[in-house]
């Protein structure tokens, strides 16, 4: 609906928070890969996961790697800060140069991996927020042609890409967006927030630092969507940007509100309104 917004009136301009380099024109560049399923988890005898914690950012993929743990024979290995994940696993380091190291082939994990059966690699798509992140994924993609080359497992292996929230996929299959910058703040006479109270507080933090100092044209509009974006925090910042007209647009919480979404997997679910709604709010 926000595309089709966009493109109806040019005046309205969407832009996305962080800068993100993620190639959409394939799925599997952003997503898990479709056969990941228990029966390829079955079959296989060690995870790598690569800067991840599934049990706070991929809750479903949480449950399928302590089930397939409790079978047995199951060895998980992370490259990423030292996390509990609920399930017995060895941390390499959380530096890239241990994924370099592997992709040269000069680690001692090199022969484990090269062993394995159909070994599973997954990251997030956090990498893609990184200044990095091109080095980052082609180290990925030459780690993953170096194990199909080398492994004495016959499956291909692909990098799997959990997405760490449920927007996230949504808007990664419709288009790539640009990233907001100080100049459409500048020339913008009215700012909408869609569900992004915690952007609103680093809004605030820059204003203390003085970086919209220079800024000639006052924002004149505040619209806001969100069903954790307390009063408080809307009237600073309605006084510190001189906004004269505010709007809150309340929304429902996620057990208010029927519908479907795609989950964190790239899969479609659909949701059931299991409470009922106070106030006037409304679903986003």
């Amino acid at each position: 609906m926000l595309y089709l917004l966009n493109n109806k009136y040019s005046f309205f301009k969407l832009r996305q928070s962080e800068s993100q380099k993620t190639m959409i024109d394939i799925e599997q560049n952003y997503l898990l890969n479709s056969n990941m399923n228990s029966s390829k988890f079955l079959s296989s005898d060690t995870c790598l996961l690569i800067g991840i914690n599934p049990r706070y950012e991929g809750s479903q993929l949480s449950l399928t790697l302590r089930s397939r743990f409790l079978k047995g024979n199951f060895n998980i290995v992370q490259i990423s800060p030292l996390s509990n994940i609920t399930c017995t696993n060895r941390n390499l380091s959380n530096n890239t140069q241990t994924l370099r190291s592997l992709v040269e082939g000069n680690d001692l994990f090199c022969q484990e991996i090269v062993n394995a059966s159909n070994p599973i690699l997954i990251s997030n798509s956090e990498i893609f927020k990184r200044k990095d992140s091109f080095n980052l994924v082609i180290l990925l993609k030459e780690l993953i042609k170096y194990i199909n080359k080398y492994s004495y497992s016959k499956a291909d292996n692909e990098l799997n890409i959990l997405s760490s929230t449920l927007n996230e996929n949504g808007i990664n299959n419709l288009n790539s967006f640009k990233t907001i910058q100080s100049l459409d703040f500048r020339k913008s006479q009215g700012i909408y927030f869609l569900n992004n109270s915690y952007n609103i507080k680093k809004l605030l933090n820059l204003k203390l630092l003085n970086f919209f100092q220079n800024s000639e044209n006052r924002n004149r509009l505040l619209i806001t969507q969100s069903n954790t974006l307390g009063t408080k925090r809307l009237a600073v910042l309605k006084n510190n940007f001189h906004l004269n007209t505010q709007v809150h647009l309340p929304n429902n919480v996620f057990f208010e509100t029927s519908g479907s979404y795609i989950n964190t997997n790239g899969k479609i679910n659909k949701m059931t309104k299991i409470i009922t709604s106070l106030n006037q709010t409304k679903s986003d």
